[in-house]
C-alpha cells in the first residue's frame, strides 16, 4: 500500500479525490477499522498510550489498538464540503463512547487554498493526519516514544491548507489555530488554549519531508482520589505546579519519510516543553521495511529521554523526597527495539505482528502505569517485553 499525504488530505477534506467532481449533495461513507491486541510481561506495569486509552488487563489489553470509525462527506457546491467522523475505541476514561474525531466545513478560496472551520485533527506530527488509520501505517502503531509527546490529537478551531508545485515538489503550508482538551488517567481533564501552530510538508518524488511548530497555554486538573491524598500534604505553591491553568508549552517535529515501492523508511524527532504540569521532553525513531510482495517486515528504534521533570528538586526544597515518586510516574523516558512484520491479505485488509523489547530509564516508568501504587519504589530501570497484534481494515 503505498498513497502519498497529500492524497489522504485531500480525502480528509471531503473531497475524495476520485469523487472530486461529483454532483452537488453527493455523500460519501467511508470507514476503517483495526481488532488488536496487545500482551505485556510486566507484572508491575501495565502499557498504554498516553491521550488514547486507559491502562487495563493484567496481561493482554485490546484498548490499545482497537478502534472502529465511519466518516461521511458531503459536497456542498462547487468550493464547500462538509465532513464528520466518528470513531470509538477506549478513551482514558475506560469507556468507550462515540466521539467526534472531524466534524467540519470546509472552503476553496482557489484551488491551491482552503479554509476549514471545526474540528480538525491537530497536525503536530508527520502521521497525524491519518493515526487512528492503522491500515495506513506498516507497523501496529506508531511509536509511542514520539507519539507519546503530544496527546492532543484533534482540536476546534479553524486552519488553512495551501497546496503548491514548485518545479518537481508539492508544498503545503498548513497554520492553524484553536483549543484542545483530552481526560487525564485516573481523573480529570488536560488543555490547550490559545493554540497556534504552522505545519510545513514537501513531497518531492519519492521523498516526504515535514516540520511543524506549535504554542499554546497548557492546564493540567488532576481529581482522583489517589493525587487529592498526595497532593494534600504539599504546600500551596507546589500544589500549583502540577495542576492548574495558564502554562507556556510548546511542541515542534521534523519527519521524513522515503517509499519507492519495496523500501520503506521513515523517521522522526519531536520536542515538547512546558513551564508547568507536565515535563519537558525529547525522542525520535527510526523505522525500516522492505516489501516483499504482499509482506512487508520492518524494523524500528525508537527513544524518549526526560529534558526537565514536572518539579525539579531545587524547586521542591524541603518536599524533594515527596515529589520524586511523582516526578517519577509522569516521565516516558524509554528505549525500544522493535521487530515486525505486515502482511497486505486483502486489498483493503492487513494483518501485522510485531515483537518489541523496551527498557525502562531510572527515575521513568517508560510509557506504562502502575498496576496499584504508582508512587511505589523500584518501577524504574525495567525490561519489558510486548507483542502486538492487529487486523486493519478499510473500506
Amino acid at each position: 500500500m503505498k498513497l502519498s499525504r497529500l492524497a489522504l488530505l485531500a480525502s480528509l477534506c471531503g473531497a475524495p479525490l476520485h469523487a472530486a467532481a461529483g454532483p452537488d449533495g453527493a455523500w460519501q461513507l467511508s470507514g476503517f477499522a483495526t481488532a488488536g491486541a496487545v500482551y505485556s510481561d510486566s507484572d508491575r506495569l501495565e502499557f498504554a498510550r498516553v491521550g488514547i486509552d486507559a491502562p487495563g488487563g493484567h496481561k493482554v489489553d485490546t484498548g490499545p489498538d482497537s478502534v472502529l470509525g465511519l466518516q461521511l462527506g458531503v459536497r456542498l457546491g462547487d468550493r464547500n464540503d462538509a465532513v464528520v467522523q466518528l470513531v470509538t475505541r477506549e478513551t482514558q476514561r475506560g469507556d468507550y463512547d462515540p466521539r467526534a474525531a472531524l466534524a467540519f466545513v470546509s472552503h476553496a478560496l482557489t484551488p491551491e487554498l482552503t479554509v476549514r472551520a471545526g474540528r480538525l485533527r491537530s497536525p503536530f506530527f508527520m502521521l497525524s493526519d491519518t493515526a487512528d488509520i492503522n491500515y495506513n501505517q506498516a507497523w501496529v502503531r506508531p511509536p509511542v516514544e514520539v507519539y507519546a509527546l503530544n496527546p492532543f490529537s484533534d482540536l476546534d478551531g479553524i486552519d488553512l491548507l495551501h497546496r503548491s508545485r514548485i518545479g518537481e515538489a508539492f508544498v503545503e503550508l498548513h497554520p492553524y489555530a484553536g483549543r484542545s482538551r483530552v481526560p487525564v488517567i485516573g481523573g480529570g481533564r488536560a488543555r490547550l488554549e490559545d493554540l497556534l501552530g504552522m505545519r510545513i510538508t514537501v513531497e518531492a518524488g519519492r521523498l516526504s519531508l515535514s516540520a511543524g511548530y506549535a504554542r499554546a497555554e497548557l492546564g493540567v486538573q488532576r481529581t482522583s482520589a489517589r493525587y487529592r491524598a498526595f497532593v494534600a500534604a504539599l504546600p500551596a505553591e507546589l500544589e500549583a505546579k502540577l495542576s492548574g491553568t495558564g502554562a507556556d508549552a510548546s511542541f515542534s517535529s521534523l519527519g521524513l519519510q522515503w517509499d519507492d515501492g519495496r523500501w520503506l523508511v521513515s523517521a522522526e524527532v519531536a520536542r515538547n516543553t512546558a513551564k508547568a504540569f507536565a515535563n519537558s521532553t525529547s525522542a525520535a525513531y527510526l523505522a525500516v521495511g522492505r516489501r516483499f510482495g504482499s509482506v512487508t517486515p520492518y524494523l524500528s528504534l525508537a527513544r524518549q529521554r526526560q529534558d526537565a521533570p514536572l518539579v525539579d528538586a531545587a524547586t521542591a526544597g524541603d518536599y524533594a523526597a515527596q515529589i520524586a515518586p511523582f516526578n517519577r510516574s509522569r516521565n516516558q523516558a524509554q528505549r525500544s527495539l522493535t521487530a515486525g512484520v505486515r502482511w497486505d491479505v486483502l486489498h483493503n485488509t492487513a494483518v501485522k505482528a510485531e515483537f518489541a523489547r523496551v527498557k525502562t530509564d531510572a527515575g521513568a516508568h517508560g510509557t506504562f502505569i502502575a498496576r496499584d501504587d504508582p508512587f511505589a519504589p523500584g518501577l524504574d530501570r525495567q525490561s519489558i517485553k510486548l507483542m502486538s497484534i492487529s487486523v486493519d481494515v478499510v473500506f
